[in-house]
């Protein structure tokens, strides 16, 4: 094999290689909802880690019962959610700059 097509092999295998791949995944919530989600969990996270002992856990698990009541979804449906989000690097780009505004805006 000559130089030049090693080369556009390497260049093609590693160009190919740093594409973000395109998923499939089917979300439950709407973009506008999974930043809300996600700025709500931020929050919420904040707040816990404000707190000490056992008043932590309550405080969390209030949160999450907070969270199932808004987005009417089961603890374990919202997590599988922000998981799927979590593979997802493109989607989670774009909910994290909106998440992103929202934090700004209450500054």
């Amino acid at each position: 094999m000559s130089k030049a097509a090693f080369l556009f092999v390497v260049f093609f295998v590693a160009l190919s290689g740093c594409q973000p791949k395109e998923t499939n995944v089917k979300y439950t919530l709407s973009d506008e909802q999974l930043s809300r989600l996600m700025f709500d969990l931020q929050l919420s996270e904040v707040a816990v880690s404000e707190v000490e002992g056992a008043a932590r856990d309550s405080l969390r698990d209030l949160f999450w019962l907070k969270l199932t009541e808004i987005y009417k979804m089961s603890k374990p449906e919202l997590t599988e959610e922000i998981r799927k989000l979590e593979t997802d690097p493109v989607k989670m780009k774009v909910i994290m700059d909106q998440v992103q505004v929202m934090s700004d805006s209450i500054r």
